[in-house]
Parts: structure tokens; C-alpha cells; sequence
């Protein structure tokens, strides 16, 4: 059974809210973006960790990723409270979309209400660490344990070898949280679960995924890939799940 994380549906909403912009479809995830966070969107052909490397260091930015090279969807550097979202400008216009959607979630997940949640916990002042200009005291790194929350620099989630797999589950539950943001922020759930019912009064599992797949392409301009498993995993969040017939193939 798919359930959508409650809080992921939240952040979703105040973040739209938080733009001002009205949410026609497809909607505007990159001047919304750019409204609302700290964070410039860079275009590059055939984008890949070497080319994210030789952009920072020609604008003076010394970074190293410890990672194999290799081409990209996107990419997202944060510092010290704001943050670069790399993206692959030869993609087709939707696949650029959900990649902007699923890195301004790594940002937002991963590091703007983890480093908001240290700073309310311990003080402003605990920034020097967070950004990695000193290291935390004894009393920091204590205060951190009793407050649940880690005092240290952010560090980046890109797993190492780029067969598609992760290493650490770490990794995994970023990405599939980020995944589950991103279509919050572009289609969301209960949306797109009401523009398909309103197609006819009973609606069977297989009809649900079939319609609601179409909707998510044509109306949320959602990648044929991602858009084919979201409609699968919404199909059982609104119907329940196949029923015998539509298991035996009738």
C-alpha cells in the first residue's frame, strides 16, 4: 500500500503557498524556485560531475567530489545556507522540471530544515560550524545529542559508483523522500487523484493507473517514466489495490 508521508504533503503546500504564484499546470517549479529559496539554477550541456567541478573552479570555487565521473540529470551544492541546482539543459523540458523539483527537495530535506532545526536548537552562532569554519566545542557536540539534532558541516548525499544503486541506506531513504517531494511539488496527490475520479463515477484499479498516467503526462507534464510508477502507486492509494478479476487479467 502507498502512503504519502504527511509531513512531505506539507512542506509541499507551504512551499506553494510561500510563492504567491497560482498553481496552473504544469506549474512554474523554477520561478517558484527562485522565489523562495537561496538557490540559482545553472543550465549545462551534457552536465556531469567534471563539468559541475570546472564551473565552480573557473568562478573560484575550489570543491572536490570524491565520486567517479560521470553524466547527470542534476546536481545540488550547498553553502553556507544557499545552494547551487545544477541540471542537465539537454534534457527534454519535463525531465529538466522534475530534475529542478527533486534537487530543490534534497535542499530542502536534506539540508535547509535540518540546518533551521540545529540553529533554533542551539543558536545562530552554531552556523560556524554547520558551515565549516570551526569545529563544534564539547559543549555543542553535547548540547547536539541531548537536542537529537547534528552538529556538523552538511555533506553532500551523490552516491560514488553511478550504477543506480546506493551503498548506504542513507542515500536510499534521501532519494526516495526527494522523489516523493518533487511530485508533491509538481502533481500533487490528492490532485491528481480527483482529476482522475472526475473522468467517470466507479473507476477499477487498472483504469485508475491507465487514466491517471495520462493526466500526470498531459496535464503535470511529469517524465513517461516517472509518471508510469506514480500512477501505479496512486492507483492503490485511491483504489485499494487490483481486485481478483484485474489480477487474473480480466
Amino acid at each position: 500500500m502507498y502512503v504519502i508521508k504527511p509531513y512531505i504533503t506539507a512542506i509541499a503546500k507551504d512551499f506553494w503557498t510561500k510563492t504567491g504564484l497560482k498553481t496552473k499546470q504544469p506549474r512554474d517549479i523554477s520561478g517558484a524556485v527562485n522565489l523562495v529559496l537561496p538557490i540559482d539554477i545553472i543550465n549545462l550541456s551534457e552536465l556531469s560531475i567534471k563539468k559541475v567541478v570546472q564551473w565552480l573552479n573557473e568562478r573560484s570555487i575550489t570543491f572536490h567530489l570524491d565520486v567517479e565521473d560521470r553524466n547527470l540529470h542534476g546536481f545540488v551544492l550547498t553553502y553556507r545556507g544557499s545552494g547551487f541546482i545544477f541540471i542537465n539543459g539537454t534534457d527534454p523540458e519535463n525531465e529538466r522540471r522534475y530534475t529542478i523539483a527533486h534537487e530543490a527537495s534534497h535542499f530542502i530535506l536534506d539540508y535547509k530544515l535540518p540546518r533551521e532545526k540545529v540553529i533554533e536548537k542551539l543558536g545562530y552562532q552554531i552556523t560556524e560550524v554547520l558551515d565549516g569554519r570551526r569545529s563544534p566545542t564539547i559543549e555543542e557536540r553535547i548540547d547536539g545529542l541531548l537536542s537529537s539534532v547534528r552538529v556538523q558541516p552538511f555533506t553532500h548525499l551523490l552516491e560514488k559508483v553511478g550504477d543506480g544503486s546506493f551503498n548506504y541506506v542513507e542515500i536510499l531513504n534521501s532519494e526516495n523522500d526527494a522523489d516523493a517531494l518533487a511530485l508533491e511539488l509538481l502533481a500533487p496527490n490528492s490532485n491528481v487523484i480527483k482529476d482522475t475520479k472526475s473522468t467517470r463515477n466507479k473507476i477499477s484499479f487498472s483504469d485508475f493507473q491507465e487514466i491517471s498516467y495520462q493526466i500526470l503526462i498531459e496535464k503535470y507534464s511529469i517524465p513517461e517514466v516517472i509518471a508510469k510508477e506514480y500512477s501505479l502507486r496512486l492507483a492503490y492509494l485511491a483504489t485499494g489495490g487490483p481486485s481478483l478479476l484485474n489480477k487474473l487479467g480480466f
